[in-house]
C-alpha cells in the first residue's frame, strides 16, 4: 500500500515538472510591449544550455539595449548594467513563472514574466519594494522570428 501511495506521489510529482518545464521553454524568445507606442520594450530570453540553466536576457528600448545578461536559475546574484548602471540580478523558477530580483542603488523591484493564453502572450508583473511601493501589469506578445 505504501509503495503504491509513493509510486503515485511520484507520477503526480513528475508530471507537474514537467508541465513546468514545458512552460518554461514557452518562455525562450522574444516578447514585445504591446500598445507601446514610443515607449517600445523588448524581452528575449534564450537558454544558454541544454536544461535552461543559464538564461541570457535582454531588455531593449526602442532605442538602445536597457540590459544583457546571462544569470543561472537558481537565485544567484548576477552583476549587470541595467540602464548603464550596475545591479545585481538573480533569477529562479516559481512554478513556470520566471522571477527576476533586482537591487540597483535604492531601487529593489521584483519581475514575474509568466506565459498566458496559448503561450503567445506574457505578462510582465513589475513589484516595486523601495523605494516606493508599487505594482504594475505590462502585456507582452510573442516576436515572430520573421520580425527580427
Amino acid at each position: 500500500m505504501i509503495l503504491r501511495i509513493a509510486a503515485l506521489a511520484a507520477l503526480l510529482v513528475g508530471g507537474v515538472v514537467a508541465d513546468d518545464d514545458a512552460s518554461r521553454a514557452k518562455l525562450m524568445g522574444s516578447w514585445e510591449l504591446t500598445d507601446a507606442g514610443k515607449d517600445s520594450q523588448t524581452w528575449t530570453f534564450q537558454a544558454k544550455d541544454a536544461h535552461g540553466d543559464v538564461i541570457h536576457v535582454t531588455n531593449a528600448g526602442a532605442q538602445k539595449t536597457l540590459m544583457e545578461f546571462d544569470c543561472d536559475s537558481f537565485g544567484h546574484d548576477c552583476v549587470v548594467k541595467d540602464n548603464g548602471k550596475t545591479a545585481k540580478v538573480s533569477l529562479y523558477y516559481n512554478g513556470p513563472k520566471l522571477i527576476q530580483m533586482e537591487t540597483r542603488g535604492p531601487l529593489i523591484c521584483k519581475r514575474a514574466f509568466v506565459i498566458t493564453g496559448e503561450g503567445d502572450t506574457m505578462d510582465l508583473v513589475l513589484e516595486i519594494f523601495a523605494p516606493s511601493p508599487k505594482t504594475e501589469t505590462f502585456h507582452f506578445r510573442r516576436v515572430s522570428a520573421a520580425a527580427h
